[in-house]
């Protein structure tokens, strides 16, 4: 993947792919390679898919880009709690995602069920059984996600990385009621931002934070499903990265066309007359 040391040399390099290509054809600049892998099964060219290093580079070269460029250059990025921040606003050649990132959008595509056919085999037995097993992953692998999320949206001002990933579900979730311990985690979590913020100040913030389902961030979703079909499941072997492998590999023509993220890439198209999916 290209590395860029500024927004200029991300938008040069757009721009020359999208001339390159020809005049029928754009490109589309998102965040990493992992968002390039869910699109290149999907796209005339997977020249035409830039991976930009990162979201702040990303917003950077678009709110550089002259209207010539935007015309070639479509670009995609996570939502990442700024549009509740206030911080970030859509525009016809720059798409957020729908909910916090990439993988929460695709889950909300129904693409849970993929993971359940593949990994557990009692799902194969009847439609109604692996409807059943998906509707029960897909409520407990929110119910982790969303303390965790809350989490994210309140440190995300301090400038402080609560390096969730570190976070061990086990310690906080209780199969049983099928809920976290979520006074537990923040308590646990203000370790790591009491030299900004006091205890009583980050408790009152983490009381105030959005309780909906769309604060779940894709990794923590992520990250909880592998959980839950290890410990639930009995799934041998199956880690984060199996998961999200799945889940791109997943991705039908009929998972994009309801996708709003695509429904808007298409606009673009449209109006641009350059193309870049194969919907």
């Amino acid at each position: 993947m290209p590395e860029y040391s500024n927004a200029y040399e991300l938008l040069m390099d757009a721009e020359l792919r999208a001339d390159g290509l020809g005049p029928a054809k754009g490109v589309l600049v998102v965040e990493g390679p992992d968002d390039k892998r869910v699109f290149a099964r999907h796209v005339l060219d997977p020249a035409q898919i830039l991976p930009a290093g990162g979201r702040k580079l990303l917003v950077s070269a678009h709110e550089k880009a002259n209207n010539s460029q935007r015309a070639k250059i479509v670009f995609l990025t996570d939502c990442d709690y700024e549009i509740r921040y206030g911080s970030l606003r859509g525009a016809p050649d720059l798409i957020i995602t729908t909910f916090t990132d990439m993988e929460s959008d695709l889950l909300s595509l129904g693409l849970i069920e993929s993971l359940v056919l593949e990994y557990v085999p009692r799902a194969l037995e009847s439609r109604e059984t692996c409807q059943s097993i998906t509707t029960r992953l897909r409520a407990r692998a929110q119910q982790i996600a969303l303390p965790l999320g809350r989490l994210r949206m309140i440190a995300k001002p301090l400038g402080i990385p609560l390096n969730l990933d570190d976070v061990k579900i086990a310690r906080y979730w209780d199969p049983k009621s099928g809920s976290m311990n979520y006074e537990r985690l923040v308590n646990a979590m203000h370790t790591k931002v009491s030299d900004v913020i006091s205890f009583s100040e980050w408790g009152q913030l983490s009381s105030n934070a959005p309780q909906d389902i769309g604060m779940c961030h894709g990794k923590d979703l992520v990250k909880a499903l592998s959980f839950l079909l290890k410990t639930e499941y009995r799934v041998e072997g199956i880690t984060t990265d199996s998961v999200a492998r799945v889940l791109r590999t997943s991705l039908s023509q009929q998972h994009l066309t309801s996708w709003d993220v695509v429904r808007r890439i298409k606009i673009w198209q449209t109006i641009n007359r350059r193309f870049v999916l194969t919907v």
